[in-house]
Formats: C-alpha cells, sequence, structure tokens
C-alpha cells in the first residue's frame, strides 16, 4: 500500500516467493503487483516486507554450547542469498533472502516475523497467549507468555489443514483448548472450522496490515 503525506511517498510492499503485493488495512486484501510498481512514482520510502522461511530464532546471547557451530547451515537457502540479522527485545532472527534490482531499491528490508513479534512482546498479558494470522496460504503462529517468546513458526497451508499445526502446537505447550484464547489477526478465520476445535477464539485489536503500517510508522 501506498500512503502520502504533504511531504512523504511510502510505499510498503509485502514479498512472498517471487511475488510482490501491494495491500489495504481497510479491506485486509493484497494486490498483486507488477515490478513497475518499484518506478511507479517518485517513492520518498520502499519498505520491503520478507516473507521467507528461511529464517532462524535464537537468544541473543548464545549458550556456550552454540557458540562454535555454524547453525547458518541449518537453514535452507539459496547460495547468493543475503543475510540479515535482526534483533528483537533479548533475540536475534536471522534470515536469508534473495536480491535483485528491484530490492536494492528498498530502504528497509524485514522479515514478516520481526514485525509481528515486535507487536506481541509488547502485549502485557501474563498467561499463554496464542496469535495466528494469515497471509498469501501462509500461517503465522506465535506464543507469548509474559512477554517472553515461547514459540514462533510459519507453515503453508491448503483449505483447513492448518488446524492440524495449531492442534499440535496446543498439544506441545499444554495449552488447554477450551480455556486457552486463540487471537486471530484475520476477521474471516473466525467463521472457520476452527471453532470446532477451540472454544475462545478472539479478534485481535489489529489487522496484520494495521501492525505493518504501525511498525513503519
Amino acid at each position: 500500500m501506498a500512503f502520502s503525506s504533504s511531504k512523504n511517498l511510502v510505499l510498503n510492499l509485502i514479498k512472498s516467493n517471487l511475488s510482490f503485493y501491494s495491500f489495504s488495512k481497510e479491506t485486509g486484501r493484497v494486490r498483486n503487483e507488477n515490478l513497475q510498481v518499484f518506478n511507479k512514482k517518485k517513492w520518498n520510502k520502499i519498505n520491503l516486507i520478507e516473507t521467507t522461511n528461511s529464517f532462524l530464532l535464537l537468544p541473543h546471547k548464545l549458550p556456550e554450547f552454540l557458540k562454535n557451530i555454524n547453525i547458518d547451515k541449518t537453514i535452507e537457502f539459496e547460495t547468493k542469498s543475503l543475510k540479515k540479522v535482526e534483533k528483537i527485545n533479548d533475540i536475534n532472527l536471522t534470515f536469508f533472502y534473495s536480491e535483485n534490482m528491484n530490492v536494492k531499491k528498498a530502504d528497509n528490508i524485514n522479515h514478516i516475523g520481526k514485525i509481528l513479534l515486535n507487536e506481541f512482546l509488547n502485549n502485557r498479558s501474563k498467561s499463554k497467549e496464542v496469535y495466528i494470522a494469515t497471509l498469501q496460504k501462509k500461517l503465522y503462529v506465535c506464543i507469548i507468555e509474559n512477554k517472553k517468546l515461547l514459540f514462533y513458526n510459519q507453515f503453508e497451508f491448503n483449505g483447513s489443514n492448518y488446524i492440524k499445526y495449531i492442534l499440535l502446537i496446543f498439544d506441545e505447550y499444554n495449552l488447554d483448548r477450551k480455556k486457552n484464547a486463540i487471537n486471530i489477526l484475520d476477521k474471516s478465520f473466525i467463521q472457520t472450522p476452527l471453532k470446532n476445535f477451540f472454544n475462545k477464539i478472539n479478534l485481535y485489536k489489529k489487522s496484520i496490515f494495521e501492525i505493518i503500517e504501525e511498525y513503519y510508522g
């Protein structure tokens, strides 16, 4: 989505695989953009949001046994990919992305995980909170307890098979499907088969697009 003031013209783009998408926070819809979007106007700033699965989350201060291990080798990425490390509180998010002439035009390149975690880790709840966002057939799941990250991952999904991922995560973290709430960032998910498995499904106060726009100010 592009937004402007009297002085600034800003482009926020989401990159998924080889495609670029703009979005509207009002409608909650994304639109596929061709590469001309980078040159359409004289942008004051271009923010690019990567959704690659080639990422890794680790404590900022690594345990001794991990310091001499090349952990990057545990991530699948192309040989010519660029690496970026982003700090989120006491966590480092490392991700790899492909750069081309258009990507080089971006002023900021951030991973969607950083943007979501930056939002959720600032919430005040001391109990375990589950957050679920969806974007372009990808599910983002996060569990926070007392401003500490317990779990974050993202999965490709088709139809309603995303439910199996959430069920497995609930089992792994001893969450009660009747008592523990799920905070959904996509209002269309409120009426999905999800309600057949979980008693408490809340619509989060912001959409994923509102979070992205607030992150970039």
